[in-house]
Protein backbone atom coordinates (compact mmCIF):
# COMPACT_ATOMS: atom_id res chain seq x y z
CA UNK A 1 0.00 0.00 0.00
CA UNK A 2 1.76 2.97 -0.96
CA UNK A 3 1.67 5.81 1.08
CA UNK A 4 2.65 9.60 0.84
CA UNK A 5 3.06 11.84 3.45
CA UNK A 6 0.58 15.07 2.91
CA UNK A 7 -0.72 18.43 4.54
CA UNK A 8 -3.51 20.77 4.42
CA UNK A 9 -4.61 24.16 5.16
CA UNK A 10 -7.86 24.02 7.54
CA UNK A 11 -10.11 26.67 6.51
CA UNK A 12 -8.75 28.47 9.46
CA UNK A 13 -5.39 28.42 7.42
CA UNK A 14 -4.04 25.62 10.28
CA UNK A 15 -1.75 22.95 8.92
CA UNK A 16 -3.11 19.94 9.31
CA UNK A 17 -0.37 16.77 8.65
CA UNK A 18 -1.22 12.82 7.50
CA UNK A 19 -1.05 10.35 5.06
CA UNK A 20 -2.28 9.63 1.68
CA UNK A 21 -2.72 5.41 0.90
CA UNK A 22 -3.53 4.05 -2.43
CA UNK A 23 -4.05 0.83 -3.56
CA UNK A 24 -0.71 -1.39 -4.43
CA UNK A 25 -2.22 -1.73 -8.04
CA UNK A 26 -2.51 1.12 -10.05
CA UNK A 27 -5.83 2.30 -10.97
CA UNK A 28 -7.14 3.89 -14.32
CA UNK A 29 -9.95 5.47 -12.88
CA UNK A 30 -10.28 7.67 -9.90
CA UNK A 31 -10.82 6.16 -6.73
CA UNK A 32 -13.47 7.10 -3.57
CA UNK A 33 -11.48 8.00 -0.50
CA UNK A 34 -12.18 7.64 3.02
CA UNK A 35 -11.28 10.52 5.34
CA UNK A 36 -10.42 8.77 8.34
CA UNK A 37 -9.99 10.90 11.88
CA UNK A 38 -9.00 9.56 15.30
CA UNK A 39 -11.19 9.92 18.65
CA UNK A 40 -9.37 11.95 21.55
CA UNK A 41 -6.20 12.62 21.41
CA UNK A 42 -5.02 9.50 19.47
CA UNK A 43 -2.50 10.11 16.54
CA UNK A 44 -2.65 8.63 13.28
CA UNK A 45 0.06 5.47 13.95
CA UNK A 46 -2.52 4.50 16.98
CA UNK A 47 -3.21 2.28 14.40
CA UNK A 48 -5.08 4.03 11.82
CA UNK A 49 -2.29 3.43 9.59
CA UNK A 50 -2.95 -0.52 9.84
CA UNK A 51 -6.67 -0.40 9.14
CA UNK A 52 -6.06 2.73 5.65
CA UNK A 53 -3.62 -0.55 5.29
CA UNK A 54 -5.96 -2.74 5.60
CA UNK A 55 -9.05 -1.33 3.10
CA UNK A 56 -6.26 -0.12 0.30
CA UNK A 57 -5.59 -3.55 0.58
CA UNK A 58 -8.65 -4.85 0.44
CA UNK A 59 -10.37 -2.33 -1.43
CA UNK A 60 -10.15 -0.35 -4.67
CA UNK A 61 -10.15 2.85 -2.25
CA UNK A 62 -8.20 5.34 -1.40
CA UNK A 63 -7.25 6.27 2.36
CA UNK A 64 -6.53 10.19 4.04
CA UNK A 65 -5.27 9.63 6.88
CA UNK A 66 -4.57 12.99 9.51
CA UNK A 67 -3.44 13.90 12.82
CA UNK A 68 -6.17 15.84 14.62
CA UNK A 69 -5.12 19.42 14.98
CA UNK A 70 -2.86 20.59 18.15
CA UNK A 71 -1.96 16.79 17.71
CA UNK A 72 0.96 14.41 16.31
CA UNK A 73 2.35 16.10 13.39
CA UNK A 74 -0.52 18.80 13.16
CA UNK A 75 -0.44 22.40 13.80
CA UNK A 76 -2.53 25.21 15.76
CA UNK A 77 -3.38 28.44 15.03
CA UNK A 78 -0.60 30.77 16.19
CA UNK A 79 -1.53 31.48 20.34
CA UNK A 80 -3.20 28.62 20.92
CA UNK A 81 -2.75 25.49 22.96
CA UNK A 82 -1.77 22.23 21.64
CA UNK A 83 -3.85 19.20 22.67
CA UNK A 84 -7.02 20.97 23.27
CA UNK A 85 -10.14 19.19 21.87
CA UNK A 86 -13.31 21.39 20.76
CA UNK A 87 -15.62 19.05 18.94
CA UNK A 88 -16.72 22.26 16.50
CA UNK A 89 -13.64 22.51 15.56
CA UNK A 90 -12.83 19.17 14.90
CA UNK A 91 -16.15 18.25 12.67
CA UNK A 92 -14.98 21.40 11.02
CA UNK A 93 -11.38 19.81 10.39
CA UNK A 94 -12.96 16.72 8.77
CA UNK A 95 -15.14 18.73 6.43
CA UNK A 96 -11.32 20.27 5.54
CA UNK A 97 -10.22 16.90 5.04
CA UNK A 98 -12.87 16.06 2.59
CA UNK A 99 -11.99 19.26 1.01
CA UNK A 100 -8.43 18.61 0.58
CA UNK A 101 -8.84 14.75 -0.60
CA UNK A 102 -11.49 16.07 -3.57
CA UNK A 103 -8.14 18.46 -4.85
CA UNK A 104 -6.27 14.90 -5.03
CA UNK A 105 -6.05 13.40 -8.82
CA UNK A 106 -6.54 10.42 -7.68
CA UNK A 107 -9.76 10.78 -5.88
CA UNK A 108 -13.17 10.76 -7.50
CA UNK A 109 -14.41 13.43 -5.47
CA UNK A 110 -18.13 12.65 -5.51
CA UNK A 111 -17.68 9.09 -3.63
CA UNK A 112 -16.15 10.37 0.18
CA UNK A 113 -16.51 8.23 3.00
CA UNK A 114 -15.69 9.39 6.70
CA UNK A 115 -14.11 7.55 9.13
CA UNK A 116 -14.32 7.95 13.49
CA UNK A 117 -13.26 5.79 16.07
CA UNK A 118 -14.43 6.48 19.44
CA UNK A 119 -14.54 10.32 20.05
CA UNK A 120 -14.14 11.20 16.62
CA UNK A 121 -17.06 7.97 15.76
CA UNK A 122 -19.53 10.62 17.34
CA UNK A 123 -18.04 13.40 15.20
CA UNK A 124 -18.46 11.91 11.92
CA UNK A 125 -22.24 10.75 12.22
CA UNK A 126 -22.63 14.58 12.52
CA UNK A 127 -20.21 15.61 9.77
CA UNK A 128 -22.27 12.99 7.95
CA UNK A 129 -25.73 14.48 8.68
CA UNK A 130 -24.71 18.04 7.50
CA UNK A 131 -21.85 18.02 4.91
CA UNK A 132 -23.69 16.85 1.67
CA UNK A 133 -20.31 15.30 -0.18
CA UNK A 134 -20.29 12.96 2.56
CA UNK A 135 -21.43 9.23 0.89
CA UNK A 136 -21.06 7.42 3.50
CA UNK A 137 -20.19 7.35 7.29
CA UNK A 138 -18.25 4.74 9.37
CA UNK A 139 -18.55 4.87 12.87
CA UNK A 140 -16.30 2.78 15.09
CA UNK A 141 -17.73 3.03 19.25
CA UNK A 142 -18.81 6.64 18.56
CA UNK A 143 -18.80 8.51 21.88
CA UNK A 144 -22.10 10.28 21.29
CA UNK A 145 -22.87 12.09 24.56
CA UNK A 146 -19.73 13.47 26.25
CA UNK A 147 -21.85 14.22 29.37
CA UNK A 148 -22.91 10.92 29.78
CA UNK A 149 -19.81 9.49 28.93
CA UNK A 150 -18.35 11.38 31.55
CA UNK A 151 -21.06 10.17 34.07
CA UNK A 152 -19.75 6.14 33.08
CA UNK A 153 -15.84 6.81 33.58
CA UNK A 154 -16.12 9.05 36.67
CA UNK A 155 -17.06 7.72 40.11
CA UNK A 156 -20.47 9.95 41.83
CA UNK A 157 -18.64 11.31 44.62
CA UNK A 158 -16.20 13.04 42.38
CA UNK A 159 -18.53 14.74 39.96
CA UNK A 160 -19.49 17.91 42.26
CA UNK A 161 -16.00 17.93 42.96
CA UNK A 162 -14.17 18.43 39.12
CA UNK A 163 -17.37 20.27 38.45
CA UNK A 164 -15.96 22.70 40.98
CA UNK A 165 -12.90 22.79 40.04
CA UNK A 166 -13.60 23.17 36.24
CA UNK A 167 -16.01 26.13 36.85
CA UNK A 168 -13.26 27.67 39.27
CA UNK A 169 -11.08 27.60 36.27
CA UNK A 170 -13.39 29.48 33.86
CA UNK A 171 -13.96 32.01 36.70
CA UNK A 172 -9.71 32.45 36.29
CA UNK A 173 -10.01 32.40 32.21
CA UNK A 174 -8.65 29.61 32.25
CA UNK A 175 -11.25 28.01 30.02
CA UNK A 176 -12.94 29.26 27.38
CA UNK A 177 -16.07 28.22 24.80
CA UNK A 178 -16.82 29.92 21.43
CA UNK A 179 -20.85 30.01 22.19
CA UNK A 180 -23.24 30.22 25.56
CA UNK A 181 -24.77 27.72 25.59
CA UNK A 182 -21.49 25.41 25.49
CA UNK A 183 -20.52 26.69 29.01
CA UNK A 184 -20.47 26.24 32.51
CA UNK A 185 -22.18 29.39 34.98
CA UNK A 186 -21.24 29.62 38.77
CA UNK A 187 -23.68 26.82 40.33
CA UNK A 188 -24.85 25.46 37.12
CA UNK A 189 -23.90 22.29 35.99
CA UNK A 190 -23.52 21.36 32.26
CA UNK A 191 -26.71 19.55 32.18
CA UNK A 192 -28.25 22.06 33.30
CA UNK A 193 -27.47 24.52 30.81
CA UNK A 194 -27.79 22.01 27.74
Amino acid sequence: MPREDVSFQTSDKVTLRGWFYTPTSASSTKLPCLVMSHGFSALKEMDLDAFAEYFTSKLPISCLVYDNRGFGASDVKAGEPRHEILPYVQCNDISDAITYAQTRNEVDGEKIGIWGSSYSGGHVLWVGAVDKRVKAVLSQVPCVSGWENFHRLIRPDFVAGLNQTFQAGMLMGMFSFPFPDQCLRPGKLHADVM
